[in-house]
């Protein structure tokens, strides 16, 4: 019976942490930062931690305003699924097997759940706008905090469900404090209530008493992450903003590895039966050099308004790889550009400085090998690597410079029954040097083409094709000296020469996607609502089909671009909303 009804908490649980996401803190003084206030959850978080991830400030209140609804519709979905998944796992009992008394039970879990997924039901337990939340490191140990309007609706509807599933949690003691527990091997899951928070974490279940209360809280770090100043830091320099914000230091998790563990981590390691002390003095000074390579990995919100989330992650590199990096995106027509229509998606690389930049890494792991022995398959591939580069190559293959592909509708597209498009619209774009070579190429191989004659003006000219192909009316063609563009629809010919002529964004992205989200995820619903998967039922797979078009519902387009800059690769979202 725990087994089911913890299959189901988590349903309700990632509705809890969907709320928590757009969440917002209790009014602070003006002179008080989010990010350096010691008197909030910061405060139990070490000023060492590996990682963390938190939404610390209020979301807009118009923002939420605009949101709840929204989020009430795909909680909804949710109940749907939940209630789906249930059903199924009941029909699939054979009928001599059939417990009744356990099915009602079931039944009334998945009652209390699905009570709990709406807006309102967040709010029953207290889950509010006001809600706050971190998830971080305790050392490797992962902590999550949410703060609760009344810590005391949380522990009733606990109650409730554990008095429907006829099962309750263990209860433990700790400095007078109780909390739940459920024990798993060695491992132990704690859920409890503490100073108006939510608090889940997990530990060696042999830990003394003085390090449950170091985990949980009761025990304070003797520095905080508030103190340290180091969101504060990031959020300058980034632009970050406290409604969401988080890292994971590389650095520090390797140093878990490699040092003596102290603190949390030193029955965590026990427990993993991990030894540091067999790693030899030159393994662990190279293994910190690689660390040193990637040493952080950042996210966060740039932006949060009712029209729009603007968000990055940002995987810092070392200032010779991140250098070296950024020269291989290369400008590409209209690449990182917002398209109106179904999506949009492409990419860049100079090849010539890919491979320039490949070669310098061979160069410097074959003048400074690594000498560790457990790096030594890694550094024999050097060989292997060297081997692939020196395989020659088309010198047309170092002309290209990318493409982008802008598909403005797509309609009849039916995956249940393979069926092709009925409607295409949609262009692409090749840059390359010297593109008139290439198009030579595929005239010798189409004889449409063979009979054009195609200066490279940028003047696009209907190919005539030969039959009527499935759900392309017209195709155009239109060449520059170092691009080559396809249409096809009907606008080709002005479509054409607006993309030959579009700029690049800057710095050019090296990955640029773009979606109407709400007709992507309708589409992705639909398909799953024909699929034949027999391992789902078809009230299921409706259900599921629902929750991605509510999914949709939230944007109006998504943009992501991926980038490498001075600081490393940078991906940046670009989340425009619905109204």
């Amino acid at each position: 019976m725990l087994t089911i009804a913890n299959r189901k908490w988590l349903f309700s649980f990632a509705a809890f942490m969907l709320l928590a996401a757009c969440s917002k803190t209790a009014e602070e003084p003006e002179s008080v930062s989010p990010l350096s206030d010691t008197a909030g959850l910061l405060r139990y978080v070490p000023a060492d931690t590996p990682y963390l991830f938190a939404a610390l400030a209020p979301a807009p209140d118009d923002f939420m305003d605009k949101m709840e609804p929204k989020i009430d519709q795909l909680l909804t979905t949710y109940r749907a699924i939940l209630q789906e998944i249930v059903k199924s796992e009941s029909q699939d009992v054979a009928e001599e097997n059939r417990d009744p008394e356990r099915e009602a039970r079931i039944e009334g879990v998945v009652e209390e759940l699905t009570t709990l997924l709406s807006v309102d039901g967040l709010r029953s337990v207290g889950l509010t706008r006001d809600s706050t939340t971190v998830l971080y490191g305790n050392g490797l140990l992962p902590v999550l905090r949410i703060s609760l309007s009344d810590t005391a609706l949380l522990d009733d509807a606990i109650s409730r469900i554990e008095s429907r599933a006829g099962y309750e949690l263990p209860v433990g003691d700790i400095a007078g404090k109780a909390y739940r527990y459920v024990d798993a091997d060695k491992v132990r899951v704690i859920v409890a209530t503490l100073d108006s928070q939510l608090v889940v974490t997990v530990m060696p279940a042999g830990f003394d008493d003085a390090r449950l209360q170091q985990l949980l809280g009761l025990t304070l770090p003797g520095k905080n992450l508030a103190e340290s100043g180091i969101l504060q830091a990031i959020a300058e320099e980034y632009d970050y903003q406290p409604e969401y914000i988080g890292f994971i230091s590389t650095e520090r998790l390797v140093d878990t590895f490699l040092d003596e563990p102290t603190g949390l981590n030193t029955e965590l390691l026990a427990l993993l039966n991990y030894d540091a002390s067999v790693l030899s003095d030159v393994c662990k000074a190279e293994f910190r050099s690689m660390a040193a390579v990637m040493p952080r990995v950042i996210t966060g919100y740039e932006e949060i308004t009712v029209d729009r989330i603007k968000s990055s992650l940002v995987i810092e590199l070392r200032q010779d790889i991140a250098t070296g990096l950024a020269t291989i995106p290369a400008a590409v027509p209209g690449l990182g550009t917002i398209y109106d229509g179904l999506l949009s998606f492409g990419m860049s690389m100079n090849l010539k400085a890919a491979r320039e930049f490949y070669e310098a890494r061979l160069d410097a792991l074959e003048a400074e090998p690594y000498e560790c022995e457990q790096l030594a398959d890694f550094q024999q591939g050097i060989a292997a690597g060297r081997a692939a580069l020196n395989q020659p190559l088309p010198p047309i293959v170092y002309d290209f410079r990318g493409f982008l592909a802008v598909v403005k509708d797509l309609q009849g597209f039916d995956i249940h029954r393979k069926a092709p498009p009925e409607l295409i619209d949609a262009s692409f774009l090749l840059a390359i040097d010297n593109a008139p070579a290439l198009l030579a190429l595929g005239q010798m191989a189409s004889p449409e083409l063979a009979a054009m004659t195609i200066e490279p003006n940028g003047e696009p000219q209907k190919i005539e094709l030969p039959v009527a192909q499935a759900g392309i009316d017209s195709a155009w063609i239109a060449l520059t000296d170092t691009s080559l563009a396809v249409s096809l629809g009907e606008d080709g010919e002005t479509a054409l020469p607006v993309l030959l002529r579009s700029e690049s964004a800057s710095p050019p992205p090296f990955v640029s996607v773009g979606l109407d989200a709400a007709r992507y995820y309708a589409m992705l619903g639909e398909a799953l609502a024909q699929s034949e998967d027999e391992e789902l039922s078809e009230e299921l797979q409706a259900a599921i089909a629902e929750l991605l078009v509510a999914a949709g519902d939230f944007y109006s387009r998504l943009a992501v671009d991926v980038r490498f800059t001075a600081r490393g690769i940078e991906m940046d979202v670009d989340m425009m909303l619905a109204e």
